[in-house]
C-alpha cells in the first residue's frame, strides 16, 4: 500500500499548488451527468459527433477521449479499429489494408469491453480483436488512458469500450437500413455490404418496455502485393578480403482474399419504475478470412556467388548488388483461412433507493478461433539469380530463366496446419455508490465486487511432410496451373522487375479436397486427416483462469481557492491459473535424460497465483467556466497471454526450431502519472494538451537456448518468454477541433479536426543489457482532417501519419562452409508513412442519404529495412477501397 499512498499524496499536492484563477461551481463528473449533456445536443451528423465526444471527455470521471456515432450506422470508418486511430495517443498497425491491433500511448496490452463487460476473441492472448467488430453496431467507443478504481483490470496502456444502442435510451420506434457497394482497385471486383437497425418503447401495464435489435454484413475483397528483401547476413566470401552484409534471399508475395463481418445484437429492457431498471443483451460476431497466396522464395544464404558480381553501397558493407549461381527457388501456393467468432449473453440490473444505486451483472462470453493453413510448393534451380538492392523497392532478375515452364520444376514441400481455439468466460459483478447528500467534500461512496472464471483451450494438429522425388508436376492433373503476375507492385510508379508469370499450386483444390491431393501425390499416411503427431499433442494446452476482485472509492468535491472534483479509490485482485499441458517422457541414460521409446506423452499441469493492489487518484480542477486541469495517478497490470503461459511444446516444422510458454510468469504493471489541460470554448471548439509518464516493470521478452534436444533430435533452438526489468513510456498530447461557425454563408459549414502524439519509449529486450524503444510504437503520430457540413452536404477529408517505429528485433548467426559462426543483431525498422481516407455524404429529406467513401487513397507503400536504408527489407502495398451506397432513418 506504499505505492498508494505515495500515488495519492502526490497528486493532492499538486492540486496545492494550482495558482486561483477563479472560482467557479464544480461540474459533475459521474456517467449520468455525461448521458444528460449528451442529450441536450440538438445538432447531427459529424458536428453532433464531434461535439458528443467532447462532451464525453469534458465531464468523464478520468482521462477519456471518444468517437461518437450520433447518427445509427454513421461511425465513419468500417470497423471499430480505424476509427480508433482518430484518437490522440493511439497508433493502429495495418493488416491487410485495415485497421488492425492498437496501442495505446505506446502499450499493445489493452484492456476490452463491450457496454462495461470484458470481451476477447479465443487465441494466445486475451484482448478483443477489434477489427472484427463491424463499425454499424457502435455507437460510442471510450478510451480510458487513465484508470480508476471501478475499472475493470488488465489494460496496461489503457481500456477501449465499445457501446451499443439501448431501446430505453431512444426516442421511441427508430429504424434505419443501409446498403452499399465496396470495391477494390487491384481485385477489381464489387461486393456489398448493408445493415439493418430497429427499436422501440412502450408504456405497459408493467412498466416501460424497451425492444432493440440491429444486423450487420460486409464483404470486402482485398489485394497484397509484398516484395521482401531478406535479412542481411555477414558474408566473407562475396568481396576478396571483406566481410559484407548481403541479404539471405529474396520473397515476392501475392495475398488476394476476401473478408467476411457479420454482427449483431437485441436489447431488451424492463424499466417498472424510475427507480428499477432491467437490461438482457445478447451479442454476436464473425469474422471470416478466406485467402489465397502465391509466392517466389528465393534463399540465397548457402548459394554459390559469381565472382567479381558484387557491389557495395557507397561508403558501407553494405552489398549493393550480387549474382549467384545455380539458384534453387521455390514457387509456393497456399490456402489461409481463419474464422473468429463471439458470442455473448448478459442480464444487468439497477436499482436507486434512498441515496443507495446497485448494480448487478452477470455476464457469460463464448469465442472460437480457427486456422486453416495449407501449402504446396514447386521448386526449380535456375542457372543464375542477381539481386539489386538499389533500386526502389529492390529487383531481381534469373536472367533468360523460364520460370513460367512447369516442365522446370519438381514437387516440393507440403504442409498442412491447423490450430484451434475455444474460450469462454462466466464473469458476476456487484457495484454500490451511496451518495451524500449534505457533504461538502465527499459526494459518494462506491465499492464493488467481479468475480471472473475464465478458460482457453488450443489443439494444434499440425501435420507437416517433405516430398522431394524428383516428379514431373505435370503428371499431376489438375493439382498445379499457370498464374499471371503481370501488374505485380505496379503502383505509384513503383515496379518490381521479378518474375509475375510462373505456375503455382491449385489453390482451390487445396481447400477443398486436400484427402484428394493427398492422395493424387501418393501421400496417405503422415498427413491423413486422422493422424495426431507427437508434436500436436505437445502443442496442446488447456488453461483456466479465476479472478476475484474489490475496489472501494470516494468521490470528492471542495473548493479550495477553486472548486475540485475528482475521486480516489483502490481496487485488489486475485489472480489464480492452472495451465495444463502435455511433455513427452524421458528417462536417466548414461547421465543424460532421452526421450523413452515407444514415445509415451504425459499430462502436466502447473498452478500460479498473485494478488495486486491497484490505487488510483483522480483530480478535475476548474480553472474557470470553460478551461479545467486534470491530475491522474494510477497502478495498472496485464496478465501474460495464455500462449505465454502455456507449457506445451511447438515445434516448427522442417526447422530445428520450437518455442514453449512458462507459467510462472507474472503480470506487467506500470505507475502511471498524468496530466491534461482543457479548453472547452464553445460546443464547436475545443483545445487540449496533455502530458504522461509510465514506469513499465516486467516487461516479457522471448529468450533463446541453443542445443536442445526436442523428440530425440538434438540441436533445436528452443525460445521461452521471461519477465525482464522496467521500461518508461513518456510523452505529449495535442488536440484541436473547431467549426469555423463566424465565416459567412457556406464557408460557416467548414471545420477541422486535429490532435498529435509525441511518445519516448526505453524497455528491455531479449538481448543482455540492451535496451530499445518499444515495437511498433512510433515516436510522432499526428491526424489531421478537413470537415464540411452545410446544405445536407457532410464530407471529411482524413490524413493520419505515424513516424518510423520498431517493429522487431532480428538475432541470428551465420557459418559459411568450413568458417566460423559469426552472430548478428538488427533492429527491423518501419519507415513512417501516412494514411488518407475521404467520405462524402448527401441528405435527400429527413429520412435517404446517399454516401460515397474512399479508403487508401494514396495507396501508401509500407517500407521496412535493418537498421539503415541500405538493408531494405519488406516493401508492401494494399488496394484502394471505395464505397457507395444509401442510408435510410426514420
Amino acid at each position: 500500500m506504499r505505492s498508494f499512498t505515495f500515488l495519492a499524496s502526490t497528486a493532492l499536492a499538486s492540486l496545492v499548488a494550482v495558482p486561483a484563477f477563479a472560482q467557479q461551481p464544480a461540474a459533475a463528473s459521474d456517467d449520468a451527468a455525461v448521458e444528460r449533456a449528451e442529450q441536450d445536443i440538438v445538432v447531427t451528423g459529424v458536428r453532433a459527433s464531434l461535439q458528443s465526444a467532447a462532451n464525453v471527455k469534458r465531464n468523464a470521471g478520468t482521462i477519456v477521449d471518444s468517437i461518437v456515432a450520433e447518427d445509427i450506422g454513421k461511425l465513419p470508418d468500417n470497423n471499430a479499429t480505424e476509427a480508433l486511430q482518430r484518437i490522440t495517443g493511439v497508433q493502429v498497425s495495418r493488416d491487410l489494408g485495415e485497421g488492425g491491433s492498437i496501442a495505446i500511448r505506446g502499450l499493445p496490452q489493452v484492456e476490452t469491453t463491450l457496454n462495461g463487460r470484458e470481451t476477447f476473441t479465443a487465441g494466445g492472448g486475451r484482448t478483443f480483436n477489434l477489427q472484427d467488430f463491424p463499425a454499424e453496431l457502435v455507437a460510442r467507443i471510450d478510451v480510458y488512458k487513465a484508470s480508476t478504481a471501478d475499472l475493470i483490470e488488465g489494460g496496461l496502456g489503457g481500456l477501449v469500450d465499445l457501446r451499443t444502442r439501448r431501446p430505453l435510451d431512444l426516442p421511441g420506434f427508430t429504424l434505419g437500413a443501409s446498403l452499399r457497394g465496396m470495391y477494390s482497385d487491384s481485385v477489381k471486383k464489387a461486393t456489398p455490404s448493408g445493415s439493418v437497425f430497429a427499436s422501440d418503447k412502450w408504456d405497459t401495464g408493467i412498466g416501460e418496455v424497451g425492444l432493440l435489435g440491429s444486423f450487420s454484413y460486409q464483404d470486402r475483397k482485398y489485394r497484397q502485393d509484398i516484395d521482401s528483401t531478406g535479412a542481411p547476413t555477414p558474408r566473407s566470401d562475396l568481396v576478396p578480403g571483406q566481410s559484407v552484409f548481403a541479404p539471405n534471399g529474396n520473397n515476392q508475395v501475392l495475398v488476394i482474399g476476401e473478408r467476411q463481418r457479420i454482427g449483431g445484437n437485441v436489447a431488451l429492457q424492463w424499466r417498472p419504475s424510475p427507480d428499477l431498471e432491467f437490461t438482457l443483451e445478447g451479442q454476436y460476431q464473425r469474422f471470416k478470412t478466406t485467402q489465397q497466396q502465391y509466392n517466389m522464395l528465393v534463399a540465397t544464404a548457402g548459394s554459390t556467388p559469381v565472382a567479381g558480381s558484387t557491389t557495395l553501397f557507397s561508403g558501407t558493407q553494405d552489398v549493393s548488388q550480387v549474382s549467384y549461381a545455380n539458384q534453387r527457388l521455390t514457387a509456393g501456393g497456399t490456402a489461409r483461412d481463419t474464422l473468429d467468432e463471439n458470442k455473448s449473453i448478459s442480464l444487468a440490473a439497477k436499482w436507486n433507493v434512498k441515496g443507495v444505486t446497485v448494480n448487478g451483472d452477470l455476464t457469460y462470453t463464448k469465442s472460437r478461433n480457427d486456422l486453416y493453413y495449407t501449402e504446396l510448393d514447386l521448386i526449380t534451380t535456375a542457372p543464375g539469380f542477381t539481386q539489386n538492392l538499389g533500386t526502389n523497392p529492390p529487383s531481381s532478375s534469373t536472367g533468360s530463366y523460364n520460370l513460367a515452364n512447369l516442365a522446370n520444376y519438381r514437387v516440393g514441400g507440403l504442409t498442412r496446419n491447423e490450430n484451434h481455439y475455444v474460450g469462454d468466460e462466466v464473469a458476476a459483478r456487484v457495484d454500490l455508490e451511496y451518495a451524500f447528500e449534505d457533504s461538502s467534500f465527499l459526494k459518494s461512496i462506491q465499492g464493488g465486487f467481479r468475480f471472473s472464471d475464465r478458460s482457453i483451450a488450443q489443439q494444434n494438429p499440425l501435420r507437416y511432410t517433405g516430398q522431394t522425388a524428383s516428379t514431373d508436376p505435370a503428371s499431376y492433373s489438375g493439382l498445379f496451373q499457370a498464374n499471371s503476375y503481370g501488374d505485380f507492385y505496379t503502383a505509384n510508379g513503383a515496379k518490381v522487375d521479378f518474375q509475375r508469370n510462373f505456375p503455382y499450386a491449385n489453390v482451390s483444390r487445396l481447400r477443398s479436397d486436400f484427402s484428394g491431393v493427398l492422395s493424387q501425390l501418393g501421400l496417405t499416411g503422415a498427413l491423413a486427416p486422422s493422424t495426431t503427431s507427437v508434436n500436436s499433442l505437445l502443442a496442446a494446452f488447456n488453461a483456466d483462469e479465476k479472478t476475484t476482485a474489490g475496489y472501494v472509492m470516494a468521490k470528492f468535491d471542495f473548493v479550495a481557492g477553486l472548486p475540485i472534483d475528482g475521486n480516489i479509490g483502490v481496487r485488489y485482485v486475485q489472480t489464480d491459473d492452472l495451465i495444463t499441458g502435455n511433455q513427452r517422457r524421458t528417462a536417466l541414460v548414461n547421465g543424460v535424460f532421452v526421450p523413452v521409446t515407444p514415445t509415451i506423452i504425459d499430462p502436466v499441469s502447473i498452478k500460479n497465483s498473485y494478488g495486486n493492489w491497484l490505487p488510483s487518484v483522480n483530480a478535475r480542477v476548474h480553472l474557470t467556466h470553460n478551461l479545467q486541469l486534470r491530475l491522474a495517478a494510477s497502478e495498472t497490470l496485464t496478465r501474460p497471454d495464455f500462449s505465454q503461459l502455456s507449457p506445451a511444446l511447438t515445434v516448427v516444422p522442417g526447422q530445428l526450431a520450437a518455442s514453449q510458454g512458462n507459467p510462472n510468469l507474472q503480470p506487467i504493471t506500470s505507475k502511471n502519472a498524468d496530466v491534461s489541460l482543457e479548453w472547452y470554448v464553445n460546443k464547436s471548439t475545443s483545445l487540449y494538451v496533455a502530458g504522461f509518464y509510465k514506469r513499465v516493470k516486467g516487461f516479457i521478452f522471448t529468450r533463446s537456448t541453443p542445443g536442445v534436444t526436442i523428440g530425440g533430435v538434438d540441436g533445436y533452438t528452443l525460445s521461452q518468454p521471461l519477465n525482464s526489468g522496467t521500461g518508461t513510456v513518456k510523452g505529449a498530447e495535442v488536440g484541436y477541433q473547431q467549426f469555423f461557425d463566424f465565416l459567412p454563408g457556406a464557408l460557416s459549414g467548414l471545420g477541422i479536426q486535429a490532435n498529435g502524439t509525441y511518445t519516448e519509449s526505453a524497455a528491455p529486450t531479449s538481448l543482455v543489457g540492451f535496451t530499445a524503444p518499444l515495437p511498433q510504437l512510433s515516436k510522432y503520430s499526428y491526424n489531421i482532417a478537413g470537415i464540411y457540413e452545410k446544405y445536407g452536404i457532410s464530407a471529411r477529408v482524413a490524413y493520419n501519419y505515424r513516424s518510423s517505429f520498431l517493429s522487431s528485433i532480428l538475432a541470428g548467426a551465420y557459418t559459411p562452409p568450413g568458417g566460423t559462426t559469426t552472430s548478428y543483431v538488427f533492429p527491423v525498422m518501419t519507415k513512417g508513412y501516412g494514411w488518407l481516407d475521404a467520405s462524402l455524404s448527401y441528405d435527400i429529406g429527413k429520412h435517404v442519404t446517399l454516401t460515397i467513401d474512399g479508403q487508401n487513397l494514396l495507396r501508401t507503400q509500407i517500407q521496412q529495412y535493418y537498421q539503415v536504408a541500405t538493408r531494405p527489407g519488406q516493401y508492401t502495398i494494399d488496394d484502394r477501397q471505395f464505397m457507395a451506397g444509401v442510408r435510410v432513418k426514420f
